[in-house]
């Protein structure tokens, strides 16, 4: 609304809009000029074709040189303006009844020129009235440009937001459309893949077993025709000398029956297979295994089992020394009594191990065997040259790959159900299944020498 001061005032430093003097000016195509505060407000909200508010002209954009033009215009008028306004219009010094024109920058007050030249402020800074306000106008006029600046990022933000709020319901309801698809289709490709490896394995089960029986049958054929030579050479032992020297003739055939090859065992081994998704699920239930170093027990009965198993008959007077640290096995600090745990442990290239987990109680004894009841251990053995892995509780042999670098071992308490993964290859070597835990689980870790 139009203030008094303004109606004396020339009507082309009048605002339009806001019916005051302009306010940062602006022209616009149309040539009307605007308080640019004032089109800012106006059009802030206004479809995306905007008009002039006085003759409704299409104005997509200002005229920023003629906005400079028009200021400097403006600012000639209305400073002419106001100097031919009447000294009431003005503020008035009640000491010296006159005008004043001057701002001192100390107490930030308005002073008469006497009052400026008083003792209370002859030794202050003193501005004009109007150099002060001209410049304390711009500056409030750049706080508003970047006031306006953020409020439109801040409008830009509001519309980039309700465009997703609207969106937002579609997008989930689709997005639960598409998941919903998906798990058939990972299923689906499970339950082959399942199928596929059951098949597999049948195949090469059945393979290995011919190949097992034809071992067999060789050296079943093998030992017998060995014993034939042996019960020959028995009986020409026993014949007189003549008749002993008349059947030298065959000794030839002997000598190279004697060279005839003998056929080893075959040391059967599945391939590995890798479980889609098993690590992933897996590591879901991950937990952090420390070492508890308090626990001195050397399970010296379990470790002279398994150097029987590697040495076998032959070399069992090698010296052989439980109390050194690489024949000491090592105890998890942690115990399970509840839920799914799963961590992995590093036997690197060690050629044999034993990892797993044991009843708490057999941490304080120094008994435990292979057939020792309440230990789920996986054991690699190696002897000659070969490898070979073993279960405990029952002692059971498992005729697959060596794994070498991390086994992964995972406990479902409440299932009883233990699993060792070949982290490399992400199979399975083997599970103690349908157990039931009613006692508190220590994890167990050996590595022997490299």
């Amino acid at each position: 609304m139009a203030s008094a001061s303004t109606q004396c005032l020339p009507t082309e430093i009048i605002c339009s809009i806001c019916k005051d003097t302009f306010t940062d000016p602006a022209t616009i195509r149309c040539g009307h000029r605007f308080c640019l505060p004032c089109l800012c407000l106006l059009w802030e909200f206004a479809p995306t074709v905007t008009r002039c508010p006085v003759c409704k002209a299409v104005s997509p954009k200002m005229d920023l040189k003629s906005t400079i033009l028009a200021k400097k215009h403006i600012r000639s008028t209305g400073n002419s303006v106001i100097c031919q306004l009447p000294g009431s219009a003005k503020q008035m010094c009640r000491t010296h009844q006159v005008i004043k024109l001057y701002f001192c920058e100390a107490d930030k007050s308005l002073l008469c020129l006497f009052c400026a030249c008083s003792t209370g402020h002859a030794a202050h800074k003193h501005y004009s009235i109007m150099q002060v306000a001209e410049h304390y106008r711009e500056h409030l006029l750049m706080q508003m440009k970047s006031i306006w600046k953020k409020k439109q990022e801040n409008q830009r933000n509001i519309k980039k937001v309700t465009n997703t709020f609207r969106a937002w319901e579609g997008f989930i309801n689709l997005r639960l459309v598409m998941i919903r698809a998906e798990y058939p289709k990972v299923c689906q490709y499970l339950q082959e893949e399942k199928q596929k490896h059951l098949e597999m394995l049948a195949i090469e089960g059945a393979v290995i077993f011919q190949r097992l029986n034809r071992n067999v049958a060789r050296m079943i054929h093998t030992g017998k025709l060995l014993r034939k030579i042996y019960e020959e050479l028995k009986e020409m032992c026993l014949k007189a000398d003549v008749d002993m020297l008349q059947v030298r003739t065959k000794e030839g055939c002997w000598s190279q029956l004697m060279q005839l090859y003998i056929p080893q065992p075959l040391d059967p081994q599945l391939s590995t297979w890798t479980i889609t998704g098993m690590l992933e699920r897996l590591n879901s239930f991950r937990v952090y295994i420390t070492l508890d170093g308090k626990i001195r027990n050397c399970c010296v009965p379990l470790i002279e089992a398994l150097r029987r198993l590697q040495c076998g008959p032959v070399h069992r007077d090698v010296p052989w020394d439980p109390a050194r640290p690489e024949n000491t096995p090592t105890w998890g600090a942690q115990t399970f009594t509840a839920g799914k745990h799963y961590w992995e442990v590093n036997v690197g290239n060690s050629c044999d191990w034993v990892i797993g987990l044991c009843k708490e109680s057999w941490t304080s004894r120094n008994d435990m065997l292979l057939n020792s009841e309440d230990i789920f251990l996986l054991l690699c053995v190696s002897k000659d040259g070969h490898f070979s892995l073993f279960s405990t509780f029952p002692f059971l042999p498992h005729y697959i790959q060596r794994p070498q670098g991390y086994i992964g071992v995972f406990l479902d308490y409440e299932c009883g159900m233990i699993s060792f993964i070949n982290v490399a290859r992400g199979s399975l070597i083997c599970n103690f299944l349908s157990r039931s835990f009613s006692f508190p689980l220590r994890p167990f870790i050996w590595c022997g020498p490299k």
